[in-house]
């Protein structure tokens, strides 16, 4: 498994500040970053979203904008996460966090039994549940 590349905290604040996030994206990434682990049912309810389209489908498309501002480092972020998927595909999300693995080394996910929903943990240069 190839180590996930680092985010330079100042460098992705500053994409954040240029990314023109609407309320909800920045209500979203101000949640995943002061909660730490979520899933799609926790990130909607806690949000009050909507079931459609889903939360984490919000989630990928708020990277999407911040990493647009820093192409170089989203780049780096979804060759790691190709590396990370069996059928070797990226997903936007994986650029401020990835699915959580129990103590046995299994996926937080369904297809393993482990949770009801994919459960995901922000980087740890990201989380700030601690500063507040």
């Amino acid at each position: 498994m190839k180590f996930r590349p680092k985010l330079d905290i100042k460098e992705f604040e500053s994409a954040v500040n240029q990314a023109a996030l609407d309320d909800i994206e920045n209500e979203m990434l101000e949640y995943v970053r002061y909660y730490g682990v979520f899933d799609e049912l926790t990130l909607r309810k806690s949000l009050s979203l909507p079931s459609k389209p889903p939360a984490i489908y919000l989630l990928s498309k708020l990277c999407e904008k911040i990493g647009a501002l820093i192409p170089k480092t989203f780049d780096e972020f979804m060759n790691w996460s190709a590396d990370q998927s069996a059928d070797n595909i990226s997903w936007h999300g994986n650029f401020i966090c990835s699915i959580a693995y129990t103590c046995d080394g299994l996926r937080l996910e369904p297809e393993q039994g482990t949770a009801l929903y994919h459960t995901f943990s922000i980087h740890k240069e990201l989380f700030n549940g601690l500063d507040h």
